[in-house]
């Protein structure tokens, strides 16, 4: 079930989020605009939405996502 906010993303909000989907799209050989790249796009807003902003953090959040992809 993914977070719920009320909680609203600036442009610069969603320059760094895409910024970071690109990068792990990249070290992933993942297309983004693929569906695995939707999945891990909806988990960094979600993360980032419940506060975690670093980026380190933000990645180490997704590496469950990517054990159960492969």
């Amino acid at each position: 079930m993914p977070f719920s906010s009320y909680d609203t993303l600036e442009t610069e909000d969603l320059r760094i989020l895409r910024a970071m989907l690109e990068e792990v799209c990249l070290q992933r050989s993942i297309a983004v605009d693929s569906e695995e790249a939707q999945t891990i796009g909806r988990a960094l807003i979600d993360w980032y939405l419940f506060g975690i902003r670093e980026p380190d953090q933000l990645k180490a959040m997704l590496d469950p996502l990517s054990e159960t992809a492969g």
